[in-house]
């Protein structure tokens, strides 16, 4: 197996996460006119399994509460979200799928995993794709541990 420096590997997950994604947006936009990024809001409010505070969707997104507004805001102009005010302060905002958004999750969601599998499970065995999430989950955790990084 060939050396590889730290800032080597790093170049490679990065520059694969970019294709990776590049490829599986483009697929979404063509299948069914909506992004990457619209999937993963309708896919965290799915998971979430009720209505979920703006800024909690943000955070699980990993995104500024701004691109998260703008994100519901056009899903919640293509009736896929509603949005709601708290029942206790007003000024929080709720999201939630609609019965339209809850079909198109499940449609995209087909087409999502197959685009993860054939870009995992055909190049790698089994083996490798145990490796890689072991090595993946001691990265995350040492990321998130690490006050400096986060």
């Amino acid at each position: 197996m060939p050396n590889s420096s730290p800032v080597d590997t790093w170049e490679r997950l990065v520059r694969f996460h970019r294709v990776a994604t590049a490829s599986m947006d483009e697929r979404l936009r063509e299948r069914f006119g909506h992004s990457l990024d619209d999937y993963d809001v309708l896919h965290q409010i799915a998971a979430h399994g009720e209505p979920i505070r703006m800024g909690e969707l943000a955070a699980r997104l990993l995104v500024a509460n701004s691109s998260c507004n703008r994100i519901v805001g056009r899903l919640a102009a293509a009736e896929l979200v509603e949005r709601t005010r708290g029942a206790h302060d007003r000024r929080e905002v709720f999201v939630d799928l609609t019965a339209e958004g809850q079909r198109l999750r499940r449609r995209m969601a087909a087409v999502h995993v197959r685009d993860i599998q054939r870009l995992l499970d055909t190049p790698l065995s089994t083996s490798q794709l145990a490796l890689l999430d072991s090595a993946l989950r001691d990265l995350l955790a040492g990321a998130e541990a690490a006050p400096d990084i986060t």
